[in-house]
């Protein structure tokens, strides 16, 4: 079994908000059994696979099972996970369905913490030494991570939560009093989104910033009518939410960089064709532009140039122009 110690995840099946529906779970052992871990893994790494391929990568990773048993782990994930595995006939090949599953990246971003907890307490279990040949992003200053429980609560109960904001810009601390709709992780760090008491737009706050977190009173928000605003979290980078439509960015990239964004996409809509000139690619991606997306393409610098729309080159444009300004 694989297992992570108090973890929150989120999860989504088809339904009516922006195609899914939110589903909590919240323990604090939370398992998979590491064969339907490797038959997942497998799927998304070879995208297709035969019965046949399946078994004997199980057989290899002495998880010989029959092919009845096989077939009860497919209905397993499916039921579990809500995630469609799919049979094509002209193959005899299984895939994951991505229009019929849930979130599928945001499952995969679950599976990689469990995968990644089991091996590490394993390898505590095996030496202490284990830090010493594993090293981590440097997140030591990440605090709140408590609250993750209390949020989770207020959401599934439907009750309001409140607590007291640092905000980094102006040095103020702020009471708030929100209906928590959902959870977020962005870059490490994790987020609620919420309705503060008397507006009706969703907001954003930053666990390792919420103090004095508690639970109070049931909300009178229904989180149905707040669903079109939290749909459109699948069409941004980040937590830069806004009301504008969405666009087609393309990106004219270098195809040394390219391997790197196909390996890491920075969007679930993003395409990739050829360019005109040799060595180059378009990228493109249909989301809505934000601070984000303007920070992803000035950390790729001088492999990636803007094509497209053209208020969007303008805007990455100026930004250039003044950052050069400041070093002149």
């Amino acid at each position: 079994m694989m297992s992570f110690t108090i973890i929150i995840a989120i999860f989504t099946r088809p339904s009516q908000f922006g195609g899914h529906k939110i589903y909590f779970y919240t323990m604090s052992k939370y398992e998979i059994p590491r064969r339907l871990s490797f038959i997942i893994q497998y799927l998304k790494d070879r995208e297709t696979a035969t019965k046949e391929e399946l078994l004997q990568f199980l057989e290899e990773k002495d998880c010989q099972v029959s092919e009845r048993t096989f077939e009860r782990d497919l209905s397993k994930i499916r039921t579990d996970f809500g995630l469609e595995i799919s049979y094509q006939k002209g193959t005899n090949s299984y895939y994951i369905d991505h229009e019929n599953s849930m979130h599928v990246a945001s499952f995969f971003r679950f599976i990689e913490f469990v995968t990644l907890a089991d091996v590490f307490t394993d390898g505590l279990k095996d030496s202490r030494d284990i830090f010493g040949y594993v090293h981590f992003d440097d997140s030591n200053q990440l605090k709140g991570l408590d609250n993750l429980v209390v949020i989770l609560r207020g959401i599934k109960e439907g009750r309001q939560l409140s607590f007291t904001h640092y905000n980094y810009y102006n040095d103020t601390h702020k009471a708030y009093t929100i209906t928590p709709l959902i959870i977020k992780e962005y870059l490490n760090r994790w987020y609620v989104i919420g309705v503060p008491e008397g507006m009706d737009e969703i907001r954003s706050f930053g666990i390792d910033r919420m103090e004095q977190t508690k639970l109070t009173g049931l909300s009178k928000i229904k989180t149905k009518d707040f669903e079109d605003q939290l749909a459109q979290f699948d069409n941004i980078i980040g937590l830069n939410y806004s009301r504008k439509n969405q666009e087609e960015i393309v990106l004219k990239v270098n195809n040394n960089h390219l391997k790197y964004l196909e390996s890491l996409p920075l969007h679930s809509s993003q395409q990739v064709v050829p360019d005109t000139e040799e060595g180059f690619s378009r990228v493109s991606y249909h989301l809505i532009p934000n601070y984000e997306l303007d920070i992803q393409i000035f950390k790729m610098s001088l492999e990636v140039e803007v094509v497209a729309p053209q208020w969007y080159r303008e805007h990455i444009k100026n930004a250039i122009e003044q950052i050069y300004k400041k070093y002149k």
